[in-house]
């Protein structure tokens, strides 16, 4: 695997955006000002105290699910001592442009945890310009739609928010999957596509953990309150640390990493003072409190000088850092939030 391809091949795609006319580009419709839009229905979320019927065991399984017309793809890591009766944990994690589930899933070493902890990893892939458009399977420029980011899936305002749905009762099918205990990560693109599912998706997911990525869903109205651990790197000159618009066609304009959880402390109802609830050498994070309810803290770490990597990567020559483990923090701060 080249651990920073995502990144570099997002760095060449916006440096050729300078070039381009974005009048060239179509873009989402922004709702006109003062119109309220609906909000959206969500699916129907299962109760579940017992599975019966089910045979997969533990390993690694590349499986599909039909949305739109279009073959979807995902990748599960079932741990050892997966019990097909029982419910269990599952981790959603998103991939950011130009990667893949695969990249996604060496990136984190999130099956490495899932095993050693007994939670389902699942890797979704996002759809490439060219299966957008019905002419090959080229995978460099796969993304999410997810908001303010990125690429076609965006431009062509893909429905991927209705393909988890459809990935959600695909998998509901195969393992015996705890719906109060689903959540969702992601770098990048993906991490603005984790925000776009605590918007739209609440009923499902209890938490995210975005990582390099903002909040871009408008509007957003969240069914309930949903727990949110934003990490990001002050240096990164991809996904800005403070917000802006330099995404050029394949984006629009973003908030700033503390804008994007200080809007979540306000949905999230957490009227508390700020508390420091980690430090370590170039990392520090901090929460929101007084939530209703308490779990629904909304968090940012920061890493100072950490450019666009995932925070515990162990290439720290290309701006990563050994003091916080991005992956593991993640699954820490799931484990407390299940949903109501």
């Amino acid at each position: 695997m080249l651990p920073h391809r995502p990144r570099l091949a997002l760095m060449v795609l916006l440096a050729g955006a300078a070039a381009c006319s974005s009048s060239n580009t179509a873009r989402p419709q922004e709702p006109d000002a003062g119109v309220t839009l609906p909000v959206e229905e969500e699916p129907t979320v299962p109760e579940r105290t017992a599975c019966a019927g089910l045979t997969v065991g533990p390993g690694t399984y590349d499986w599909t699910v039909e949305h739109d017309g279009r073959t979807r793809h995902y990748r599960v890591r079932v741990p050892p001592g997966y019990d097909a009766t029982r419910p269990t944990a599952a981790v959603l994690a998103f991939h950011g442009f130009g990667s893949n589930e695969l990249e996604m899933e060496g990136l984190m070493g999130l099956s490495t945890l899932a095993d050693a902890e007994g939670f389902l990893a699942v890797y979704p892939r996002g759809l490439s310009a060219s299966e957008i458009n019905g002419r090959g399977t080229d995978g460099t420029s796969r993304g999410w739609n997810a908001g303010a980011c990125c690429g076609t899936a965006w431009t062509a305002n893909v429905d991927d928010v209705g393909f988890v749905d459809a990935l959600l009762t695909d998998l509901d099918t195969r393992v015996c999957v705890d719906p109060r205990r689903t959540f969702a990560t992601g770098f990048s693109n993906g991490g603005f596509f984790s925000y776009q599912l605590a918007c739209k998706r609440a009923s499902r997911f209890a938490a995210i953990a975005p990582v390099a990525g903002m909040e871009g869903a408008s509007p957003c109205t969240p069914s309930r309150p949903v727990p949110v651990l934003h990490m990001h790197g002050t240096a990164d000159n991809v996904i800005r640390y403070e917000g802006g618009n330099n995404l050029g066609p394949f984006g629009g304009t973003y908030p700033s990493a503390e804008e994007s959880v200080r809007r979540w402390a306000e949905r999230n109802g957490c009227t508390g003072p700020i508390v420091e609830t980690y430090q370590q050498g170039d990392s520090t994070c901090a929460a929101a409190t007084g939530c209703s309810p308490e779990t629904a803290t909304a968090s940012l770490c920061t890493v100072q000088g950490g450019q666009h990597t995932w925070p515990g990567f162990t290439d720290f020559n290309h701006g990563g850092t050994p003091h916080l483990d991005a992956t593991r923090e993640a699954w820490k701060f799931f484990q407390s939030r299940p949903r109501p």
